[in-house]
């Protein structure tokens, strides 16, 4: 399906939930044959990072994030945050995620107060600008708090994951350091801002990530995602666009590179 085709990147997956439903295995054989060289595997709190970096260290083109997911009920202490840093350090860690505010509050999906949220974002901005790495952003229905934010935090930069806004939010995004990451909710119907958004992003200016588990596109919508499906993702926004798949495939992989700093390409098939 993807000889002759530019590689992708999966910015956003979650390979520990994957791992937990069996999926591992598949879900990086699928990748290489999809023609998916490199992954990122997001951490969603200390033990999660540190279960990425396992997979990460077992899988050559696996590559793996530090964070603190704003349902978590408290912010990180002194011992976690330290714990965090120590873990950005490994020289597969590319960036801080998955971290942010989502107002999308509803029993059974979270009820973080707004106020712990905001500090454990703020501690969480401040280590990437710390350490140097970009920052992988959760904004649920948060746009304005989340840009006020990173105004706070001078050298936040990074990518808007799951990007939910319209074209008006993607150049404010842009304007202040990030960039944007369509995942197959481009692909859904009633998905007209977000898609006129991945119409107007500059050719340098967007990503493409699957959050598998979560959000498979059409036509897979209701299955468990896998990172495979950049692909459906990665051809739904060349469409929007009015470009070849080629060249949205070769755009997105040199930004994703260049964003998180990942110098040396590598293929997710085998180990380490």
């Amino acid at each position: 399906m993807s000889e002759g085709l530019p590689p992708l990147v999966d910015t956003h997956c979650h390979l520990v939930l994957l791992e937990e439903r069996g999926l591992l295995g598949e879900a990086l054989e699928g990748a290489s044959a999809a023609g998916v060289e490199e992954i990122i595997s997001v951490g969603l709190n200390l033990d999660d990072s540190d279960r990425n970096r396992r997979i990460a260290e077992e899988h050559p083109g696996v590559y793996f994030t530090c964070g603190w997911h704003p349902h978590e009920p408290v912010p990180p202490d002194t011992h976690q945050l330290d714990s965090l840093a120590e873990l950005l350090g490994h020289p597969k860690a590319v960036a801080v995620g998955e971290v942010g505010l989502d107002l999308f509050f509803r029993p059974g999906y979270h009820e973080v107060p707004l106020d712990v949220q905001q500090r454990s974002f703020r501690a969480m901005l401040e280590l990437a600008a710390a350490a140097g790495k970009p920052v992988l952003i959760h904004d649920r229905d948060a746009h304005d708090e989340v840009l006020a934010a990173v105004e706070q935090v001078p050298g936040s930069r990074g990518i808007m994951h799951c990007f939910s806004g319209d074209a008006a939010f993607a150049r404010r995004c842009a304007d202040r350091g990030f960039i944007a990451s369509f995942s197959g909710i481009v692909t859904f119907p009633r998905s007209d801002p977000i898609q006129d958004a991945a119409r107007i992003v500059a050719d340098d200016g967007f990503v493409v990530e699957t959050d598998s588990p979560f959000l498979s596109p059409v036509p897979q919508r209701g299955k468990p995602n896998l990172p495979e499906r950049v692909a459906i993702t990665a051809a739904a926004v060349a469409r929007l666009r009015g470009a070849s798949l080629e060249e949205v495939r070769a755009a997105t992989t040199r930004t994703a590179h260049r964003v998180l700093g990942i110098a040396t390409p590598r293929t997710v098939a085998g180990r380490a």
